[in-house]
């Protein structure tokens, strides 16, 4: 299941710039981490920030797809 939130609109089209996601895998019920794809502000090339929690077999994604616009 994924939520889109934050509605923009960039002079063509209206978007939704982040999102979060809820998934379960049985088959990974032991893994407890959370990573990011550690994206830094200012950083031309890196244009989305993910964030992934994995607990007891549920997984959570956070994305702000436009991280580094607007800078």
């Amino acid at each position: 299941m994924t939520i889109w939130f934050n509605k923009k609109v960039n002079g063509e089209k209206r978007y939704c710039g982040k999102s979060i996601t809820i998934r379960y895998h049985l088959k990974n019920w032991k893994l407890l981490q959370w990573k990011s794809n550690g994206a830094l502000k200012g950083n031309k090339q890196q244009t989305c920030y993910d964030l992934n929690i994995y607990f007891l077999g549920l997984f959570f994604s956070y994305t702000n797809w436009d991280f580094n616009k607007n800078l």
